[in-house]
């Protein structure tokens, strides 16, 4: 329809840890993180972006959330953001009690090449604590009996094969700390992809999850998860200024 769906304001009790950014300023240091990732820049965008004052409009080409406040438009990159998200969340779950896990009906098998099988048994201990409760099979076969399901979309067997494939390639192995390699690594291949869908519920959960991070205008990366828009900007482009 014609009409815009509101973000609504979230209670004080549902609110807690969701802040407010200022995207032209540089993100706080935070120790946990990577600190030789360059930080992507927000030209432009210096003012403030508040969660409350969101009003959600839609999703572009499956792969950009729209949304407006009084200052513009605002575009999130859905994979950049779950990403984040799930960095954090995994992080946090790594250093604790680990992820939960369901376990499968039917267990899947895995055929894995030997630098992947040495992987797979250097660190079995933290694909464990995310959630994959993996056994071997015999010869280059393992069998996967739990897995995490970080969200209703989740590939868990084509996350394990790329997580697994990753780790033998030496994927971020540059990241001095296990965990949060292992974190990286897992949420750029669990988060929701570019292309997706999302339902109307989906882009609300994702941008309130995503203010309640600690560094929301970046993914693990350090590209950009907000671009903004300023109203300034749209009329200059359409002859109004």
């Amino acid at each position: 329809g014609d009409a815009a769906v509101s973000v609504p304001d979230v209670p004080a009790s549902a609110r807690d840890g969701v802040t407010d950014w200022v995207l032209a300023e540089a993100p706080p240091a935070i120790s946990e993180l990577a600190p030789a990732l360059p930080l992507a820049s927000a030209e432009g965008a210096a003012s403030r972006l508040r969660f409350a004052d969101l009003r959600l409009l839609g999703q572009l080409l499956g792969t950009y959330l729209l949304a407006e406040d009084k200052r513009g438009l605002v575009l999130i990159d859905q994979h950049a953001a779950h990403e984040r998200v799930l960095y954090e969340e995994v992080l946090d779950q790594l250093r604790g009690a680990g992820a939960p896990s369901q376990r499968l009906l039917l267990p899947l098998t895995l055929d894995l090449n030997d630098e992947e099988l040495d992987q797979l048994a250097a660190h079995g201990d933290v694909l464990e604590r995310l959630g994959f409760e993996v056994a071997p099979f015999g010869g280059r076969t393992v069998v996967v009996h739990a897995v995490p399901s970080p969200h209703p979309r989740f590939d868990a067997e084509a996350c394990l094969r790329d997580l697994v494939s990753d780790l033998a390639g030496g994927r971020f192995a540059g990241w001095a700390n296990r965990f949060e390699r292992f974190a990286a690594t897992y949420a750029c291949r669990a988060a929701v992809k570019a292309g997706t869908v999302l339902h109307e519920s989906e882009m609300r959960e994702l941008l309130h999850r995503l203010f309640a991070t600690a560094l929301p205008p970046h993914d693990v990366h350090g590209r950009s998860t907000i671009v903004q828009l300023p109203r300034e900007e749209l009329e200059r482009r359409f002859g109004r200024r």
